[in-house]
Formats: C-alpha cells, structure tokens, sequence
C-alpha cells in the first residue's frame, strides 16, 4: 500500500496522500492527498447510500497460487495527473498508486487488524523505553529481494535508505524527527537506531516510513532534481514485485510486474502471516501488470469506466451511477471504508480567520443535509472529527462508550437552518456579537444543545478574539450578491475586506466543471455566509495549483481538500495540527497548511502528550481528547467520510478485497496482489 512519509503524525504503514477534496487525494508521506472526492452529479434514490455501517466483515479467501494462471492488464483511470515519479517528491495519490509496486518498506500493516508485520525486516523490538531517547533494535531478510536493475539488494541499502532522511530532510517526509542515528548494531541484531524522542507508534511510524532505496542509484544524486525514468532505462529502482516502465503524466503510465521475480526470488509475497490470512492470497501479483490511464477530470473518467475503457478507476464511483453499475451484468463495486476524510481548511494564520468564533459561525452555515442526502446520495457520511470511522478505535465515541457518529456530541457545528434550506442569520449573528463559542461545556448554541465534551476537554478560546458588530452593507462583494444582505459585519470596527487587503475572504473551489457538486455546495455555502453579512468570493483552482498555494506556499483562506492513507492509531493528528509541522518557509511542503498551533489556537500539548504514549490504551484516550479539542477550534471544518464503492470491471476481473479501507489506494498492495483474471482460474 502507498506508505505514509511523514511518521510525525501519520499512518504506519503508508504515507498520507492529499486527495482532491472531490475525488483524488493529496499525498502525505503518511497519508496522501487527494480532491475531494465530488463523484455525484444528480440525486439517488439507491437506499444502499443510507447505512452508516462500518462493521461488514472483510471477504475470505481460499485460493492459492496453484489455483491461479498469471496474466492479464488492469486498465485503471484516474481523474487527476500523477505530480512525481520521484518517490521523495511524489505528493499524491496519483502517484502513489503507481509507485507503491516499485518500492519495499520495513514493515507492512495488516489490513483488517491494522497490527504491524513483517515485510524486509523480520523482527523487531525497542530498549530502554524509560529513557527520553529509546533504542530500536531490528533484522532484516538476507534473501529475497532483487533491485529491479538486477543488482543485489545489500545491507548496507537499508543503511543507506534511513541515513538518507536524516541527511535530507525531504519535506515530504517527517520520520527523520522521530531517530538520531541508524547503524550495524553491536549485539545480535542486525541494526540499532536511536530514536530521538519517545514515539508511542514507533514500530509503524519509524521502521515502516522510509522506502528502502537503492544506495548506488541515489548516492551523490540531488533529490529535489532527481527524476528517476529518465535517469533509468525502466524507471524508479526498488525492491518490489512492479516496475514502473511508462511515465507520461499527463495521460498515461503503465506498471510491469517481475513475473520470474515474483515466483521465483521474491520473498515478501510468501510470508507466513499472509499463507495464514483468512482474507489475503499469498503469491501474487498475478496480472502482467497495470496501465494508468489520466482523464482530467470526474465525469469523463466515469464515463470511461462505463464504457469499459478502464477496468477500475481512482475512488470511489459517482454515487449517481451505483444504481446503474449495480444493475449491469459485467461490473461490479467493491465495498470499503474511507481512509481519510475530505475537509475545508482555514488558514488560522489570517486575521480574522485566526478567531475560533468565526470559524465556528462560518460553519454553521454549510449545509450538511443538502451535501450529505441531495447532492451525494447518502453516499458520504457527515464528518465532524479528523479521524475516519473506517479507523474508529481511537475516535472519542469508540473510547468513552458513545454512539459512533451519531452521538449528539458529534453535531455540535450542524447546519443551523431556519425555513428550510435558509440559515438562521439572527441566530448566527448573535453568536457573533455575545462573543460566544461552543468551548467544549455544556449549553444551547443557536437553537441546538451541546452536552459537552467526551473527554471534559475544552476549546483553544472560551470566547470570540474580536468583537463583532453589524453595520450597513459597505463592501462591493456584499452589494453585488445574488441574495439579500441587509447588513455586514465588523471585527473590531472593521469589515473584512478592510482587514484582509481590501478583499473578501477568498474560497478556492475544485473547478467546476471537474467538481460539479462540490461547485454547487461551496456556492450555497457562499451565499449562505453573505447573507449573514460576512464578504465571501470563491475562485477555481486546480488541483496540482492547490496544493502548491496550500501546502507550499500557504497563499489561501480556505480550501477544499482530502486526505486518505491516515493513521488507525490517530497518528495522523500530529501532521496536521502540530506546530512543528506548519513549515517554517514558502518552498518546502507542510503537512499542517493551516497554521494551526502557531496562530487559532493549539492542540500541541495533547499531540505530543499521545504521540510519545507507547501503552495503547491510554495512547488511543489521548489521541481522542486532543481530537475533540481540534474538533472544537476547527482548523479543519470536516465535511465527510465516503462510503467507498470501488467500481470494477467483474466480468474479466476477480480476487478483488472486499470490506477493507480504501481499497484502492490504501490497501492497493494488497488488491494488485490479490486480482487475477476470471479466465486464468483453474478449474
């Protein structure tokens, strides 16, 4: 599966990738981003999209390599453009998939108990836990494992592959916070690292962060210039069962696997755990390989699919057409759980986005039932915390005995509507001027009760930063608004476009004619915050542009985006909310684009409090306090989890994982070694 890079706060086995905040995703090197993940264009009455159930048992299998011919190419379509072949550079999930059959990591995740097992290395452990810097002590396989250029894989490549995020520090990674030192241990293990700080996580989110990398393909070379398909006759050198032969990433590219590799040399596709898992087939891949091919958008690549032009494709389908592929003889929708989340994001080092108060009042304006039911169908569940229910151990509901998403403690930013669709604008400015926000006790907040926090904890503020005021309509934004606005609002005496260089505050949107309902939910949601008197402009931006003004060079208000790839264990947390992972520039990539911890409160405090936790119980009550505190100040306002419904060509195709996390992205290791073609089945 795509690994997570930056271990300071991200899953342990993968890294998070951005997705589009409608359909794609952002990598982080522990999660990935991705769009959003807009895949509806018109209402369903399917009912299948009505059931928040997490809890469907994960498909079994019986199958063995013997069973099965190899063969075959998987067409799978995207509709975003890959960023990077370079796997220290590579931001998204478009990239990702393709890369992840290239490159090895030290330990692999299990994808239905999320414990952590062997993969190059085979054992581990970790001393002198007592101590502020523990040590880890681990072995690694001695044979199995080929570089894709036929050189042997060496020891000294693993030593090479963790010095090097020490002696680089690639923005896309943050595991190198996490050691000090890595090197040929003294005892009878083969390899000592000296961690430099207490990580609760550190078999996951240090030995299976870096991608083991070839010593004599990157030494001496500048990765931030480095583009390995031009600088290898087949493209990225690594250890795993795919080379990545083809790389044109506006349209196309295209993975071969090591057939004579896989069945003969290959170790890691027989390892014990993976002969022994009631849902896994070992042996694999059994495809010839995989051809990507790039839509530029949501609609084209459903209708791709549709068409049978692609066998799958990126996410999950545009939940318009479920009902239609549900009735089709020669497709089918594999069943999972989101790994992530899609969100909007506040730049908390903006005045006055940098108020807890405003932030909350801004939310109380989006219309959650319009998204959730009208425009996707039931096909997306409501969001409130930064942790996906797919991984619900450590959400608060799941630690102080709650009702899992539905627990009134979940809705405290619910849409607060009057007269139907239209907001309470009364309401919501009075919120403003009392000076109010939801601090994490118990009380009515425009016309809906909160019973308090789980955990008792409280928000950043107890009351608003500024004070607000309505006045006359005086901003041009306001004036030419397609609804009525009889007043507008002041922070300390000032409008907005006053405080924030003579301009409204700036929305970016996926473009429109690529993200449809997220186009039509961002405009009501506009609309809805100019009537109660606060100046709003939206503006089209494109994905790979998006990313780079959000996490690079922080040139934003807010955004819409998406991560998938994220921590079962609440790791992810630290990446996007601490501090120390705002950046400290405008060049190199930052996980936490918000500025939350350095400006609109902090959660700091909490995050490395659980981040150094190693009992997992405790680790799992810390996470979930500090949850419900970011909850409440709101960096993130978090729009929804998806209902996965993973579209697939299942005439030609079968082997799929069903009833897993995001089986196309997260757990994509895992499906590519498990497809095989219909046809090849032995009888």
């Amino acid at each position: 599966m795509p690994r997570r890079r930056n271990p300071s706060g991200a899953d342990d086995s993968r890294r998070n990738f951005l997705k589009a905040s409608g359909a794609g995703a952002v990598a982080l090197s522990l999660a990935g981003c991705s769009g959003n993940g807009d895949t509806n264009d018109e209402k369903t009455s399917d009912d299948g999209g009505d059931k928040n159930t997490t809890t469907e048992a994960p498909s079994t299998n019986s199958l063995s390599p013997d069973d099965i011919e190899p063969g075959g190419t998987l067409r799978y379509g995207m509709a975003e453009a890959p960023d990077s072949p370079n796997i220290m550079l590579a931001g998204s999930v478009y990239s990702a998939v393709a890369l992840a059959p290239v490159y090895n990591y030290g330990v692999s995740q299990d994808p239905v108990t999320f414990e952590v097992k062997p993969s190059v290395f085979t054992d581990w452990t970790i001393k002198n836990t007592g101590k502020d810097k523990p040590d880890v002590y681990f072995n690694a396989r001695k044979d199995g494992l080929e570089w894709n250029d036929g050189e042997k894989f060496k020891m000294e490549d693993i030593l090479y592959s963790f010095q090097f995020q020490l002696d680089n520090e690639p923005g896309q990674y943050s595991v190198w916070n996490d050691y000090e030192k890595i090197e040929e241990a003294k005892n009878d293990w083969d390899f000592h690292l000296k961690l430099s700080r207490q990580v609760g996580t550190w078999d996951a989110d240090v030995l299976g962060a870096p991608p083991i990398i070839p010593k004599h393909k990157w030494e001496g070379v500048d990765y931030k210039n480095y583009d390995p398909t031009t600088e290898n006759e087949e493209g990225p050198v690594g250890t795993g069962p795919g080379k990545l032969v083809q790389w044109n990433p506006d349209t196309s590219m295209q993975v071969k696997f090591r057939r004579d590799y896989i069945e003969n040399t290959y170790a890691l596709n027989k390892l014990d755990w993976i002969k022994e898992h009631d849902t896994l087939i070992h042996g694999g891949p059994f495809l010839d390989g995989v051809n990507f091919k790039v839509y530029g958008g949501t609609s084209p690549l459903t209708q791709a699919f549709l068409n049978g032009k692609v066998d799958t494709h990126y996410g999950s389908l545009q939940t318009s057409k479920i009902a239609k592929v549900k009735k089709a003889d020669d497709k089918g929708l594999v069943k999972g759980y989101d790994s992530g989340f899609s969100y909007y994001g506040f730049n908390c080092r903006r005045a006055p986005l940098d108020d807890v108060a405003l932030r909350q009042a801004m939310s109380f304006m989006y219309d959650d039932v319009f998204w959730v039911q009208t425009l996707k169908g039931g096909y997306v569940i409501k969001g409130d915390y930064a942790q996906s229910p797919g991984y619900k151990g450590v959400r608060p509901e799941t630690v102080y005995d709650g009702e899992l998403l539905t627990d009134p403690r979940t809705n405290a930013f619910d849409f607060r509507g009057k007269k139907g669709k239209l907001p309470d604008v009364a309401g919501v400015r009075k919120f403003l001027t009392s000076g109010s926000v939801i601090d994490g006790s118990k009380g009515s907040y425009v016309g809906k009760d909160f019973p308090g926090t789980f955990s008792g904890v409280n928000a950043s503020q107890s009351k608003a930063k500024y004070n607000y005021t309505f006045g006359s309509v005086k901003s041009k934004n306001l004036k030419n608004a397609k609804v009525e606005v009889d007043k507008e609002i002041r922070v300390d005496g000032k409008t907005i476009p006053e405080m924030m260089d003579g301009d409204a505050i700036n929305l970016f949107i996926d473009p429109p004619n690529e993200q449809p309902q997220e186009a039509k939910a961002i405009e009501q949601w506009k609309e809805n915050m100019q009537r109660v008197g606060i100046p709003v402009k939206t503006e089209p931006v494109a994905f790979n542009t998006m990313t780079g003004r959000v996490y690079e060079t922080e040139e934003f208000d807010v955004y819409p985006m998406g991560w998938g790839g994220t921590s079962p264990y609440g790791t992810s947390l630290h990446s996007f909310f601490h501090s120390d992972n705002a950046g400290e520039d405008t060049e190199k990539f930052a996980y936490n684009s918000t500025g939350y911890g350095v400006s609109g409160g902090s959660s700091d405090k909490l995050l490395s409090d659980a981040y150094s936790e190693t009992d997992p119980e405790k680790r799992s009550k810390k996470y979930a306090k500090a949850m419900e505190k970011i909850y409440l100040d709101m960096p993130y306002m978090l729009r929804d989890y998806e209902k996965y419904r993973w579209p697939v060509n299942s005439k030609k195709f079968d082997g799929f994982v069903e009833n897993i996390v995001d089986p196309g992205y997260a757990n994509w290791d895992y499906e590519y070694s498990s497809i095989y073609l219909k046809e090849n089945l032995k009888k």
